[in-house]
């Protein structure tokens, strides 16, 4: 989801297999973002693409829509660029792009596995860190969730480059939940991620086991009548499975 009101050696195939199995699928996501009383925010679009060197893009896309449109007007664009590396997402590349608001920002991450560093530049002022083995963005840690679950992975535990320094991601598995959603009712598991103790902010993640583990839905606040969810409504390209 991003930052969405304060919330985002190449081999070339057809589909990028981590094994036969477990695989990141090629898909057209829509969600809608939601305020906690319902009203509808803005409208979240995620794709992932093959690049001609044989890399995959995950991409998402938000704006405000509606009555939230008339007073907030970002346009959010976060995107990953990776390979896989066994069953493992190697980010390469990371966008964010924030504008048409009053907060513009922009922050790019170039990840040098050679090197095991990451150079940061935000808006226009660079840095470098060293990185460990497994490194993930802010967006490429949600595909690696993904085949993770499918692969029947129980700790979840990720290095991820974020604000300037490298974060500890990690999630709770909570259980199973059938969610009813413009699509219709969806059989998902639901993992929520562990802050420090200090921290007011909460993110739960639920992920579809018919759509190869696909978030779909998402819901990040600091308590329960202060929070945005993202749920998904349309989903085109991928298969489901049984």
């Amino acid at each position: 989801m991003g930052a969405l009101f304060g919330w985002h050696l190449l081999i070339a195939t057809p589909l990028l297999y981590a094994s036969d199995e477990v695989s990141i699928p090629l898909f057209t996501a829509h969600y809608e973002l939601l305020r906690n009383d319902g009203m509808k925010l803005g409208e979240v679009k995620r794709t992932t693409t093959i690049e001609e060197n044989g890399a995959m893009t995950f991409e998402s896309y938000s704006k405000t829509t509606g009555l939230a449109a008339l007073f907030i007007k970002d346009k959010i664009t976060e995107r990953t660029t990776f390979i896989l590396n066994g069953n493992t997402v190697q980010p390469l590349d990371y966008l964010y792009d924030r504008s048409g608001g009053k907060r513009s920002r922009n922050a790019r991450l170039n990840f040098d596995w050679t090197a095991k560093r990451v150079t940061n530049a935000i808006n226009n002022e660079a840095w470098q860190m060293k990185i460990a083995a497994g490194t993930q963005d802010k967006l490429s840690y949600q595909l690696q969730l993904m085949l993770d679950l499918q692969a029947g992975v129980t700790t979840f535990k990720y290095p991820v480059a974020d604000g300037g320094t490298l974060k500890q991601y990690r999630f709770t598995l909570l259980g199973e939940e059938t969610l009813k959603t413009p699509m219709g009712e969806i059989e998902t598991v639901q993992l929520k991620r562990e802050r420090a103790a200090d921290s007011k902010r909460k993110t739960t993640i639920w992920f579809a086991r018919s759509l190869h583990y696909l978030p779909v839905k998402i819901k990040q606040g600091k308590s329960d009548d202060e929070f945005v969810t993202l749920v998904i409504r349309k989903i085109e390209g991928i298969q489901t499975q049984r």
